[in-house]
């Protein structure tokens, strides 16, 4: 074999793991994490609009602080959790929110509770 044909094929093999774990821990964790915020926005925008939370939102807003629980804890990449603590982003904060939030019965406390996972989501 030649010596440049086997230096091509290290070069593609480095080069591919390079990509893959990139975009396995960088890129893939980033995108879950901005679609859930999305998801949740639109969420919140129709607890505002209606007031009233139906069973269906309550285990929606639970499963939802559960997976941005576990994003938050395993999920995103160190530097990227320091990054949203630089644009005062606090997803943790939101969590807690969310599970009050997922209890509410009251029109006011469901309003509160909605703007205060906006403000820590920087959802407005």
């Amino acid at each position: 074999m030649d010596m440049v044909v086997i230096g091509g094929v290290v070069t593609g093999l480095v080069m591919g793991s390079f990509g893959y774990v990139l975009a396995r821990f960088g890129i893939r964790p980033l995108l879950r994490y901005h679609r859930l915020k999305q998801g949740l926005a639109g969420l919140l925008d129709t607890l505002l609009k209606t007031k009233v939370i139906s069973s269906e939102a309550r285990d929606t807003l639970q499963r939802t602080a559960v997976a941005l629980q576990d994003m938050v804890d395993e999920g995103l990449p160190r530097w990227y959790i320091i990054a949203l603590h630089k644009k005062e982003e606090r997803p943790r904060d939101a969590v807690r929110h969310l599970q009050t939030l997922a209890n509410c019965k009251a029109p006011e406390a469901i309003r509160q509770r909605v703007t205060a996972v906006q403000n820590c989501l920087r959802l407005v």
